[in-house]
């Protein structure tokens, strides 16, 4: 979800009941971006809060000084040493449907996401407004839910951004904007849970992880480094864990080992990757992502 405030998103359980939900039955943390500073971490060599290294970092485990990307018009980008996590996972497991539905068509268009995940799709949000493309991608992750059988999907919001652009984030706008991805969530989960019903599917184990590229100043916008445009979280909701524990600051670059490692997939530490899968719960976990 796109330039989500954390402190927005916990002010009440009535701007996302579903997010709250799966804070209170799985395992939530916030952390923020380090923007470069050694100080808060080494190896980031500038986490800018824009989407484009945001989106980078999260989908492939890497910090812009190794993927390349510093700013939204993607110079520099090196997809082909850091691939994004579902065409890594095709790599390691070719057997594996990966798919991928997105509502700003830069990360299709600019090769974040790429040739190799089976199904890719983009409507586009900067033509249609974000609302009407997010409302498109939910339909077409709950299409592939609930008629194919996909093993890994990567879903994107994008209209919470967008009213943070035009009218901040302590509009009223921007809480109709996360109420309106939540819903979507909600209904993609529903869609998971049914699954249980069918023939052949009750034994699957859904990994869910919620994150953010960055926050937003309180006048709306953001690429500097104050802390409401840096600070970010991560949801992780999964089979077997205690519910409402904390995270310890869950970095962006956390997401795609998290997701490697619940498909059972090893971190090569030849791949350079400085995130870390975030911790298991005490079963055994997901073999879905």
């Amino acid at each position: 979800m796109d330039g989500l405030r954390y402190d927005r998103l916990t002010r009440s359980p009535s701007t996302a009941p579903v997010l709250h939900h799966l804070m209170a039955t799985g395992s939530h943390g916030t952390s923020l971006l380090p923007y470069g500073r050694a100080d808060d971490d080494p190896s980031a060599g500038g986490a800018y809060t824009d989407s484009g290294p945001g989106w980078s970092s999260i989908l492939t485990g890497a910090w812009p000084d190794r993927h390349g990307v510093t700013g939204n018009d993607f110079k520099g980008a090196d997809y082909a040493r850091y691939p994004d996590f579902l065409t890594r996972a095709a790599t390691a497991r070719p057997g594996l449907r990966t798919a991928a539905a997105v509502s700003w068509p830069a990360l299709v268009r600019r090769g974040t996401l790429g040739r190799s995940i089976g199904r890719r799709v983009r409507h586009n949000g900067e033509l249609w407004g974000y609302e009407t493309a997010d409302r498109r991608v939910a339909r077409t992750a709950l299409r592939w839910l609930t008629k194919s059988d996909p093993d890994v999907l990567f879903v994107y919001f994008g209209a919470t951004d967008e009213a943070g652009h035009d009218t901040g984030p302590l509009s009223p706008a921007y809480d109709r904007a996360l109420l309106a991805q939540d819903a979507h969530l909600g209904r993609l989960l529903e869609a998971i849970e049914a699954r249980r019903a069918v023939p052949g599917r009750a034994e699957e184990r859904w990994t869910v992880l919620v994150t953010t590229d960055h926050g937003h100043l309180d006048s709306g916008g953001h690429g500097g480094d104050s802390r409401a445009e840096r600070e970010v979280f991560v949801i992780l909701a999964e089979p077997g864990g205690p519910g409402g524990t904390r995270l310890v600051a869950p970095r962006l670059v956390d997401i795609a080992p998290t997701v490697l490692d619940r498909l059972g997939i090893p971190i090569d530490p030849a791949w350079g990757l400085p995130g870390r899968a975030l911790p298991r719960p005490a079963t055994p976990t997901a073999e879905r992502s």
